[in-house]
């Protein structure tokens, strides 16, 4: 079963810093990543799957 991330043990946070978040505000989410042969099918698709409503995010590697 994997670990919540309530349940991680941290390392103290550096002085200075704003502390930790309150909450738990980790959103689960799922994706599909679909590859295409260059950046031209790229943007086609990226614009396809917009106007379909669906919420895209543009990767390279």
């Amino acid at each position: 079963m994997p670990t919540k991330s309530s349940e991680i043990n941290l390392p103290p946070l550096p002085p200075g810093t704003h502390g930790k978040p309150k909450g738990n505000r980790y959103k689960r989410q799922f994706g599909v990543i679909v590859l295409v042969p260059d950046e031209p099918a790229q943007k086609v698709l990226f614009e396809e799957l917009k106007a379909q409503g669906r919420k895209c995010k543009v990767v390279n590697t």
